[in-house]
């Protein structure tokens, strides 16, 4: 018996893996001199003056400029900060570790998810807390975090801080992976000379190959409005060529991004209107805060998805609007 439990003991050592995390304790000295207050405001310096947080609410204290899409805030800095070294997330392979490391806390993980556009973030399987820095094995950081494991890529950091306003291009459309093909899923009726269809299969863009959602969602996003580009894409097994100019987007990423948005009108999960943007066709036709949409064209809807549905099907008809508010029903019509 003794000869039996010393063989188990001894093939189970043998056979054993000891596992220890990496050790990001060298990356969390260099990189915890980035984090930088501005009153309150917790924030990461990307420049030598310049810093930016995640605030899910106005700050109190001056800042230079605001992204609405990814609630991120420009903070600028009379004294000389210690930026990060921003590491393009084109680099990132799944089950990368990183961390997210702030002034008071580090948590370690593996990336878990690419982000796509502004309405899918990137992941991480551990904690994110809001504007912690991302952060990789060689202390560089990919990103900043905004909880959940979620994180704002570099890519939109570094655009963010270069640019001199805040504006992202849409040409109307979104798209999804189907198989091996990035295909246009739905369909805004409300862009002008909207030439794409449900169901079209992008190829190339300005030349480039689209092997992914992201190959076409980030380089449209990135491009400035006015810009005219090239989209290759089947249609009916047919290869055709749209040259498509790029328009402001209004919604995605902490806004709705139901194609109402173009309209003035930004709903919260319920499709309650949480935001009028002023001068707008929302506002001139009468619509409050709070109203609830609940039909498209007589079509029940309950989510950002069923409005884009819709809408995407309507082509060039009208387009007619059925709200309640405080149990009264009313419709409003929207001229194409």
């Amino acid at each position: 018996m003794r000869f039996v439990l010393i063989l188990l003991f001894t093939v189970n050592a043998l056979f054993s893996v000891s596992f220890t995390y990496p050790d990001f304790r060298k990356c969390y000295k260099k990189d915890v001199k980035s984090m930088v207050y501005f009153g309150d405001t917790k924030a990461v310096a990307i420049s030598k003056h310049y810093a930016v947080a995640y605030l899910k609410k106005k700050p109190k204290y001056p800042f230079v400029r605001h992204d609405k899409f990814l609630n991120l805030y420009l903070f600028h800095s009379k004294k000389v900060l210690h930026p990060v070294h921003l590491r393009n997330t084109d680099k990132l392979t799944l089950g990368e570790w990183l961390a997210s490391m702030d002034d008071s806390s580090m948590y370690t993980g593996n990336f878990a998810q690419r982000g796509v556009g502004l309405n899918i973030f990137f992941k991480q399987n551990s904690k994110t807390p809001p504007n912690s820095m991302i952060t990789c094995l060689c202390c560089s950081v990919y990103g900043i975090g905004v909880g959940n494991g979620k994180f704002i890529s570099s890519n939109f950091i570094k655009r963010f801080l270069n640019s001199k306003s805040v504006a992202y291009g849409d040409i109307g459309v979104r798209f999804l992976r189907r198989g091996k093909d990035v295909i246009v899923s739905s369909v805004n009726p409300l862009f002008a000379h909207q030439k794409l269809k449900v169901g079209d299969i992008i190829k190339r863009i300005d030349g480039r190959r689209v092997r992914k959602v992201e190959d076409v969602e980030d380089y449209v996003l990135f491009q400035k409005v006015g810009k005219i580009i090239k989209l290759q894409f089947v249609r009916n097994y047919k290869l055709m060529t749209e040259k498509i100019k790029v328009q402001k987007r209004y919604g995605g990423g902490e806004l709705s991004d139901s194609f109402l948005e173009v309209k003035g009108m930004f709903f919260d999960k319920k499709l309650r209107i949480k935001t009028i943007k002023k001068g707008s066709f929302a506002q001139k036709s009468g619509l409050h805060r709070g109203d609830k949409l609940l039909q498209i064209n007589r079509v029940s809807v309950k989510s950002e998805d069923d409005i884009r549905r819709v809408l995407s099907k309507i082509g060039k008809k009208a387009i007619n609007l059925l709200f309640e508010r405080n149990n009264f029903q009313f419709f409003v019509k929207v001229n194409m």
